[in-house]
This record gives structure tokens, sequence and C-alpha cells, in this order.
């Protein structure tokens, strides 16, 4: 029963997050809406018409307002309605004779878009018979905002100038309470300021659910930008008739100034024993800031001159904010943009910048106001600080994926957005993710900032249904502590700004270098061949000589044949350095793209190197292989130098060599494998194996040094990854990823 009970409640919270509060089809009842057309006859008219000009509501429907009026002032009461309903400009004096005399109401008109013009009506019920609109305060709004701004010149945050806000108001108004509420990015909000009378509990520093204030009611704020209610008590009054004559539909009243309440937003302030309640919005860039939230204990009418005084109030201090802000944000900026430089300057002067990375990830921490940093590369990482470890930032890496889109990752709530850091809320509870190519990705951390919330009651509990009833807003408004955990302090506005400046200048430093490194390539290979050729031609004749010399000494001394022997050996072992420095000279850089299949391919290779007696004591099987879009050649020489590598080094104590070119399709995608069963390779050697020369323990082989470093080379232009595995259960499985055809 209960959990029926709380999905029937979270329902009517849902109906209520959409219901049409533009469109009550009543008013508030210190005024009368009339609905007129193009010749100002009335269209609609509220229900209270006989009480406040005591005509009744059938009556008028059809005759022309201006029949309210005196003969005498028709025209000026025309002229008013147009002008104000055209410029916005309210409100206007309205005199209409009842019986004993006259009664006087400030007009208020505005144009509804298809649905003609809505003229307002309004009177202080206090005061009836004023023959002059209220204009009290009027006078000293000048020397209000004077002061104001005199008193926010020093201000350094936004929490000064509302404080400014909050007196200034409260005394212009004469509420009892006056606060100023800023919403949040999840549009919850929060009491920054609030000047209250003595004996009232104060409401400084609760924060309240969203849900209080709901995406209708914030888009309404927008469009009227002061909102009364006179009397949470009085009765709201009808429209007659209810929906518009014309249009057939519920009158829009977005722009009203005697809309009436939604129900449940008059029982919300009722619950938190308020009598009447003025809501003037802050507006920021158009965006909603926030809002100045008036309250008094019992009923209160505040005249609309005054409520537009208080308003313009509120936008010229919405400036100041907005100064203030701007400010404060540029400040932050340019320090960041200054610090950003450095960095990318001392960057530029690396002759490896990727390489240099690591050693300026502390630079970085302090740009971002991080308390850890990783340059994450597969499973590979550089960590400083306070990170996660590297099995987690592995796991994390596969998660962050291909770096598509633009390439950043911006998350105060990380823990909760990526699996492998759920349980890594003391390191990685904020991240900013920045991705510089293929795999490389600079992490930026903050470990979670464990924080008390104080609401103004249990935000879990926004309303209750009691019974079969009605949905009603929650009672209590008490203090209600919520201990946040799982989240980092926020990361700033600019935050996305200054990620995508970092990551444009470190790829622009890496592509520049790049256009470097590819000439110098270019020179060397150039350089690589021509000494390569030299050397080959004079070693072919050494072989020769030295074959001689060993063929005849064999009919004569030993240890002469020995010595040449020796000599020739040594000659052929150089004579293959040769030919891959030659391969090396010769591979193209910007080889096109091509569609072909490896089980083609690989069939090729095969048969050369039977033809070449290098395939002997050994089986090689080809499975199952994809259509490819690579550079051809290149990848021929990548699977071919793979192979020989496993048919020189990887034979052991005579037994036959099984090797096998295969693939299989992981997370890092389609990935093609030539694994041996032969003596494998310890781990240790893993990292180094694709060094230039390096050799680990095979120097009894016959290798150079430069095969696998070449074919990492390869794979790395085509903007792969090459690597090596253990195979089982035993010997070693090369492994580099392809892109398929399809």
């Amino acid at each position: 029963m209960e959990a029926a009970h709380q999905h029937i409640l979270q329902a009517a919270i849902d109906q209520c997050a959409v219901e049409p509060i533009h469109i009550p089809g009543s008013i508030q009842p210190h005024g009368v809406l009339f609905t007129l057309d193009e010749e100002l006859r009335i269209l609609q008219v509220s229900a209270n018409s006989r009480q406040l000009v005591e005509k009744e509501a059938e009556d008028l429907l059809g005759t022309p307002v201006l029949d309210l009026v005196t003969p005498e002032t028709r025209s000026s009461f025309e002229r008013l309605i147009r002008e104000a309903a055209f410029t916005y400009v309210n409100p206007f004096r309205v005199t209409i004779p009842v019986a004993g005399g006259v009664r006087f109401f400030d007009g208020i008109a505005h144009v509804a878009e298809g649905l003609g013009t809505i003229l307002e009506l309004e009177m202080d019920p206090s005061e009836e018979a004023s023959a002059k609109p209220s204009t009290e305060g009027i006078d000293n709004y000048l020397q209000i905002v004077q002061r104001s701004l005199e008193m926010i010149a020093g201000a350094t945050d936004v929490v000064h100038i509302a404080d400014v806000m909050a007196r200034e108001i409260k005394a212009f108004t004469g509420f009892d309470r006056v606060m100023v509420y800023r919403f949040a990015p999840d549009f919850h909000g929060e009491v920054i300021a609030e000047c209250v009378e003595k004996d009232m509990e104060p409401f400084l520093g609760l924060h309240y659910p969203a849900s209080d204030i709901p995406a209708q009611a914030r888009a309404l704020y927008l469009k009227n930008h002061v909102r009364l209610l006179q009397d949470v008590d009085a009765a709201a009054v009808p429209l007659i008739p209810e929906r518009h004559p014309t249009t057939g539909a519920p009158l829009d009243m977005s722009r009203s100034v005697l809309r009436a309440m939604s129900p449940i937003h008059v029982q919300y302030l009722k619950n938190m024993e308020v009598g009447a309640s003025l809501s003037i919005s802050l507006v920021v860039e158009d965006k909603l800031w926030g809002l100045i939230a008036c309250h008094h204990r019992t009923a209160r009418f505040v005249p609309y001159a005054i409520r537009a005084t208080a308003c313009l109030y509120a936008i010229v201090l919405s400036a100041q904010l907005k100064v203030k802000q701007r400010n404060l944000e540029n400040h932050r900026i340019a320090s960041a943009r200054r610090m950003a430089l450095s960095i990318l300057t001392g960057l530029r002067d690396y002759s490896e910048p990727m390489g240099s990375l690591p050693s300026m990830l502390p630079r970085f921490m302090e740009l971002f106001a991080a308390s850890g940093a990783a340059m994450i590369s597969g499973t590979d990482s550089f960590r400083c600080g306070n990170t996660p470890d590297e099995k987690v930032l592995a796991d994390f890496h596969r998660e962050l994926g291909d770096g598509s889109g633009d390439g950043v990752r911006i998350s105060s709530q990380a823990c909760r957005e990526f699996r492998a850091l759920e349980n890594c809320g003391a390191t990685a509870a904020g991240i900013v993710a920045i991705h510089l190519g293929v795999s490389d990705w600079l992490v930026l951390f903050r470990g979670e900032m464990a924080r008390q919330v104080t609401w103004a009651g249990d935000p879990r509990k926004p309303a209750s249904m009691p019974g079969d009833g009605p949905l009603r807003p929650r009672h209590s408004f008490s203090a209600w502590l919520e201990e946040v955990r799982g989240e980092s302090a926020p990361w700033p506005e600019e935050t996305a700004a200054l990620t995508s400046e970092v990551r444009t200048g470190i790829l622009e430093i890496l592509r520049k270098r790049n256009i470097i490194l590819s000439r110098s390539n270019q020179d060397l290979r150039r350089f690589a061949g021509l000494v390569a050729h030299e050397v080959k031609n004079h070693l072919q004749t050494g072989i020769f000589a030295l074959s001689m010399l060993e063929e005849r000494m064999s009919q004569f001394d030993p240890s002469v044949q020995q010595l040449a022997t020796l000599g020739r050996e040594r000659l052929d072992g150089l004579s293959k350095f040769t030919n891959d420095m030659l391969a090396f000279s010769e591979t193209e850089t910007n080889t096109p793209e091509e569609r072909f299949g490896l089980v083609e391919m690989v069939g090729d290779i095969v048969r050369e190197l039977n033809v070449a007696g290098v395939t002997e004591g050994a089986v090689i099987r080809v499975s199952e292989l994809p259509e490819i879009l690579a550079p051809r050649i290149q990848v021929r020489h990548l699977i071919s130098n793979l192979i020989r590598n496993a048919l020189i080094h990887a034979r052991h104590g005579g037994r036959l060599l099984t090797v096998e070119v295969a693939s299989r399709n992981t997370d890092e995608g389609t990935v093609v494998v030539v694994r041996d069963d032969g003596r494998g390779i310890p781990d240790i050697q893993h990292r180094r194996i694709f060094e230039y020369f390096y050799r680990g323990d095979t120097s009894n082989d016959s290798g150079t040094g430069i095969g696998l470093a070449f074919c990492a080379q390869i794979v790395e232009r085509m903007g792969h990854k090459l690597w090596v595995e253990n195979a089982q259960p035993a010997g070693t499985a090369f492994c580099f990823t392809v892109t398929c055809a399809d």
C-alpha cells in the first residue's frame, strides 16, 4: 500500500510540474479584468464586476469598455488604453462613476497576441476613495538607487549586492520579510540574503528544491517580472465566459497582474504562515538568476506604481549583479588564460611536446585547481597528485572512448557517471578530461567535497497526499540537513572554454611539431637510404671475398677458415641491418588508404616466406580475417615483419613452431593478432620491445633491433595501436587495431 501511495503521490507531483498556471481562468479579487477586441468591446470580464464597477458581467459583454467612464473622459480613456497596451507604459488613472460618487482605479493594459487587449483595473482595498495614484516612495526612487549603488561600489561578491537589495526593498515596500533567492544550475534555490523582522524565524542559508518553483513558473517570471499575491485567503474570481470567445481556448494570462495563483502555491504560502507575497525577478543575461521574494504575515496591497518602481530598482541592481559577476569571472578567466599561455609556451619549447606532458602535470593541476592529474594512453598512465590507481585509470580510459565530439569531458559527479570511478569519490568525484588524439587523454581530478546542505524542509518530501485528497505542498519548513557525498567542488562556468583553448593549443603545438618531425624523418629516410645503399654495395663485395677465402682455406689452415667464416657471418648480419634500413627509408608516410582483404595478403606473405626458406620447422595458420581500410604497402610490411619476428626469435628447443594470424573483436575495435607458441617474451621487456635497437636477452639471435620498432611506427602512422601480450598456454601475441572496411 505504501509503495502504491508513493507512486500516486509522485504522479501527482509530476502533474503539478506541468500545471498550466498561465491559464487559470480566474483573477485575484482586488481588481477587475476585461478582454477587449480591436474596437475595445468587452469579450470577457471577471465575475466581480458588480462589486467593483457596479455592472453585472453579463450586461458588460459585447459593450464598449469606454461606456464605463463619463462622456468627457472617454477619449482620454481610449487613448490611455491604446498607448499603454502597445507601449506597456502603466499605470494610468481611471475614474468610474458609481452610485453615490466615483471610484478610482489604476489601469494596466497590454496586448495579448491573437487575443486582443487585456485591461485590468486595480483598486487598493484600503484606499478606495483616493483621487490620485499612490506614489509613496516613487519620489525617493533615485535616492534609493543612488544609495544602493554607493553601498555596492566596493562589493567583492554578489552576496554583498543581494544584502543591499534585501534591506532596500524591505524599507521600500514594508514587507515583514524580504529574501534574495538565487537559482543553482539544477534550479534549486538558496536564500543568499535576507532582511526580516526580529520576531520571525530567519530563512537565510536555506535551500529549496527545484520543485518549489517548477519550470513553468520560472518561465512566467521571465515574462512578468513582478507578481503580487495580495491576500492568500481571498477567493479567486472566475472569468466570464471561461474561454475566449474567438479562440475557444482559456485566456493566456502570462502578463496579467491580477492572474490568480495556483492553489498549490497558495497552500504552500499558507503553510509558511504567509499572508501576502511579492516576487520580483532578477534577470541576468536573459536568464532567471534569482528572485527578490517578499513575505508579509497578513494581507498586504502594494500599488502598481510601487511594484513597477521596485521592478525598475531590481533591473538596475540586476545590471550591477551582471557587472560584478562578469568582473569576477573576467578576473578568473584572465588569470587562467595567462597561466595556460605560460604552460603552452613552455610546452612549445620541448623537442618532444607529447613526451614532456607528464612532467607538466603539476602545472595543469594548478591551472584547473585540481587535486590530481594523469596522462592516460591505453593501459599506460603517468600520474601526479591524488588519482585513482592504474587499473582504474585503464578501465576509465575505455569508458572515455575515442574522444568523439568536442574531445572534452567535464563533470563534478564523475563517480556517478563513470562505472570505473564509482568507488573513487575520494580521488575522482570531479574530472576534466581532454582528448589529445588517438588514445591519449589528459585528465584532471578533484576529490569529493563532502558538505552539508540545509533545506527548508525535507526535499525528498516536497508534497503529501492525505488519503484520497488533493496534493498538498509540504507543511514543515524546519531546517533539514542533508550530507552530500560523491560530488566535487563545481567546476567554474569558464572551465569548458578554458579546456577547449588548452586542447586546441596543445593539438596545434603537436601539429606543428609533427610537421617538423615529418620533414626531419624524410631527411633521415633519404640519408638512411643513401648510407644503406652505399654500405650494401661494399658489403656485397666483402661477403663475396670472404666466401671465396672461406672455400679455398678449407683445404689448408682450419683456423684461417674459421676466421673467414666468422667474418662472413658478421657481414651477413650487417647486410640484414642495411636491408632493414632500406625498408625504413622506402616506406612512404602518406600512402593512401585502400580496401583489401587480409586473408589474401597474409597468404601471399606466407608463400614468399616459404620460397625464402625461413618457414622450415614451423607451421603458419591463417584464420578468418576481415577486409580492412588501410595503406596496403605499410600493412604488408607490418604483418611480414611480425611473422618473420616470430619465425626468427620464437623457436625453442628444436620443436615445431606454430604461428597463427587471426582477428578478434574487442572494446578497442577489431584487432589482428600474430600469435606463436614459442619461448615467449618476459613481461619486464614488454614496454621496451618496440624501442629502436632494443633486443632484450636475444643477443644470440640474428635480429637487428629495428623490425619491431619499424612495426610500431607503421601502426602509429596509421592512427592505430600495437601491443604485445603473453599467449596461452605459451608464446607471444602481437596485437594491432585496424579499421574494418564495412
